[in-house]
């Protein structure tokens, strides 16, 4: 890398490359996991239903831009880039509240 980006560590995973399935991000109520058998929580507690960051892809890392080496032009274009991103984030996230709403999940 010429200096304009580096490597750190994934916050999303803390560099395991692996993260909590999201269709457990409800979690398990005392019943459910009561009913569940020993095994079966063994393996979910030993990560057995982890999936792949999308954050870093399984990588563990992410390149993380050095804003002061770069130019106005790249400046602009990582602004668009994180508004793009964010503004995916928000409609996925009210498509979500709108589905439980709804009742779908």
């Amino acid at each position: 890398m010429n200096g304009k980006y580096h490597w750190a560590i994934c916050s999303c995973c803390e560099g395991e490359g692996r993260v909590e399935n999201p269709a457990f991000s409800n979690g398990f109520t005392s019943t459910e996991w009561a009913e569940m058998d020993g095994d079966e929580q063994q393996r979910y507690l030993s990560g057995a239903y982890d999936v792949t960051c999308t954050e870093c892809k399984g990588s563990g890392k992410v390149q993380v831009p050095n804003v002061s080496a770069l130019s106005f032009a790249e400046k602009r274009a990582l602004v668009t880039k994180r508004r793009a991103d964010e503004a995916r984030r928000d409609y996925a996230a009210e498509v979500a509240a709108e589905r439980r709403h709804m009742g779908y999940c």
